[in-house]
């Protein structure tokens, strides 16, 4: 069973709570959380252990008369649950909506939430290298000649570029579980340009495949369990 079934397994049944069937009425969902609130209130037991589990069956009784009372949350915990009331964007839908648009819209949210998670985790990256020769600038007393009278003479130092190289990599996910990852190196002597494919094929191992071009070129494939 994956995780997301598990969840929704272990979801809280709100009507159980109150102890209503899903076609109670409003009349009847005020009425069973106000006789259970007043069961559950905390300040009515004295036993300490008593007392502990009165809270918690108090805070349940809360929580489901807070989504039961208010129609447009009924509809979307009718529909899909509790993941349903989770979701980011229910503010915007219209409350009048059916219960299949309701289950629409929610599937609309849900890829809206994970496309936005993708690209919150495209990495780019970028790195440029120099080396330069700067000893004329910091040592100029070793290429002065002091003999010379001319006072007209300027000194103008000399800067040497020896070598440069640039290296970029952009890692876009394009599912929750597939990522690839473009890279190129360019330097003054040669260059080179890769592609990776990395699949997730559960918590603790991966699959990725990889393609270089440059100095020919190279595919090569990696496990790691």
């Amino acid at each position: 069973m994956d995780s997301n079934s598990e969840n929704d397994f272990l979801e809280e049944d709100y009507y159980s709570v109150l102890n209503l069937p899903k076609s109670a009425s409003p009349e009847e969902i005020t009425y069973a959380y106000r006789r259970l609130s007043k069961i559950y209130h905390p300040d009515k037991h004295v036993d300490e252990n008593k007392k502990k589990e009165a809270e918690i069956l108090f805070n349940k009784t809360q929580k489901a008369y807070e989504v039961l009372k208010d129609p447009h949350q009924r509809a979307i915990y009718d529909c899909v649950g509790v993941k349903g009331l989770k979701t980011e964007g229910w503010e915007i839908v219209h409350r009048t909506k059916t219960p299949q648009e309701i289950r629409e819209e929610y599937e609309a949210l849900a890829r809206d939430r994970e496309e936005r998670m993708l690209r919150l985790r495209t990495n780019a990256r970028g790195v440029f290298t120099a080396k330069i020769d700067a000893t004329d600038i910091f040592e100029p007393n070793q290429y002065l000649d002091f003999d010379n009278e001319d006072d007209s003479y300027i000194y103008i130092p000399t800067i040497e570029v020896s070598s440069m190289s640039m290296s970029m990599s952009t890692e876009a996910p394009i599912t929750l579980r597939d990522t690839i990852v473009l890279s190129g190196n360019l330097s003054s002597r040669s260059g080179s340009v890769s592609s990776s494919y990395k699949r997730l094929l559960s918590t603790n191992g991966w699959v990725k495949y990889d393609v270089t071009a440059g100095n020919g070129l190279h595919v090569g494939a990696k496990i790691f369990k």
